[in-house]
């Protein structure tokens, strides 16, 4: 009987508790918008891939790149100018995604390559 009233107890605090809905905001956009905010001197294109990734090919005009997977990425990325837009991208989305969560949420300001490198190279191979 106790478990059961325990069971009761938990299930009703949770669904009363309140949502948190996350505040931090980082917009993804398509090669074709990503590439024109790309043309603005206060953008920094970071590619947050490995080094060997990044150096297998890269975006040009990448400043930075700043591997998501380093174990010293949470001091790293404390290296970025936050007067400036950060311009993220991966291999195909995901880290660029993960990492930008984590700028926005500490001041950044940061917009990401929704496909990554892998679909910016298929959209410039098919022009």
């Amino acid at each position: 009987m106790r478990v059961i009233l325990l069971l009761i107890t938990v299930v009703f605090i949770s669904s009363c508790a309140p949502s948190r809905k996350s505040s931090v905001k980082f917009r993804s956009f398509d090669v074709e918008h990503f590439e024109k905010l790309l043309q603005d001197e206060d953008v920094v294109l970071v590619d947050v891939r490995t080094p060997e990734e990044h150096e297998a090919g890269a975006i040009e005009g990448t400043e930075i790149n700043l591997n998501v997977r380093s174990a010293t990425f949470f001091t790293d990325y404390k290296q970025l100018p936050k007067d400036k837009t950060i311009a993220l991208y991966c291999k195909g989305g995901g880290r660029s995604k993960q990492v930008a969560g984590v700028l926005a949420g500490n001041g950044y300001r940061v917009i990401e390559l929704n496909v990554g490198y892998d679909g910016w190279v298929k959209y410039h191979n098919k022009k």
